[in-house]
Formats: C-alpha cells, structure tokens, sequence
C-alpha cells in the first residue's frame, strides 16, 4: 500500500516545479532589467560649482549646454570636450542661466528641456513592461493547465 501511495505523492511534487521555472525566469528577467536600468544611468559629466560652469559659458568656452530644470541642473560640454554639470537651489536660476547662454551662443547651442504635463514612457520602460507582462502570462498559464491535470 505505500508503494501505490509513494508514485502519486511523487508525481504531486513534480508537477509543481515546472511552475518553478517560470518564476525562477521572471525573477532572472527582473534582475537583469534592474541591472540594465543602473547600467544606462551613468553619468559622464563631471561635478563642478554653478559659478565655474556659469564662467566656463561667459568666457565662450562651452561648445553646448542643455539646461534640464525639472532636476534644477546643467550640463555643458566646453570647446576642449570635457563635460561638467552643476545643481541650483532657487528656482529663478534656470532663467538666469538661459540669459547667460542667450548672449554667450554656443557653437553647438543649447537646449532646455521642461518637464512634460503628461505621463509618458521612454521605449525602455514599455519595453520592460512588455517582458514583465509576458512572463505573467506565461506563469497563468502554466499554473491553469497544472490544475487541469489534476
């Protein structure tokens, strides 16, 4: 009688890890995302004071700016290609920094960016959640044909 009751109990814990294997690949997928976001979130640009990147524009030694005032920051590329930003706290400085560059005129120019009003997604993140609702969907499924075979 245990011999006829050992095969089923057997076949009871086998049927549960393959149900492992997707999760184990979900977890696997999120980890390497994860990584990928940190990886692609480098900064190049050096730390440098507000007043040395606000003389570096005034002297004509910046080849091309980008103001990003959501972050309150600017980075600047100077004309030997060396890249340096600086942070502010007031909130009436992103409007001094773009006269400063207004009558310096990189060669290259500059840019402002602003932050949107509406909720958008870079093709990173879709595509992250393109792969996270996949592998999902690949767990439901497993998981409905495993209690079908019971």
């Amino acid at each position: 009688m245990t011999e006829m009751s050992a095969p089923g109990s057997k076949r009871k814990r086998l049927s549960r890890v393959p149900l492992l294997w997707p999760l184990l690949w979900a977890l696997l997928a999120a980890v390497v995302l994860v990584a990928g976001f940190v990886l692609l979130d480098r900064d190049d640009y050096e730390q440098a004071d507000l007043s040395f990147v606000t003389g570096q524009i005034q002297e004509h030694k910046v080849s091309s700016a980008t103001i990003k005032d959501e972050e309150r920051r600017i980075e600047i590329t100077t004309t030997d290609g060396r890249r340096f930003h600086a942070e502010w706290d007031d909130s009436g400085r992103a409007q001094e920094l773009n006269d400063i560059l207004q009558e310096a005129q990189p060669a290259d120019g500059y840019t402002i960016e602003v932050p949107s009003k509406g909720f958008l997604l870079g093709p990173l993140e879709i595509f992250a959640g393109a792969v996270l609702v996949a592998l999902l969907i690949v767990v439901l499924r497993r998981a409905r044909r495993l209690r079908q075979d019971r």
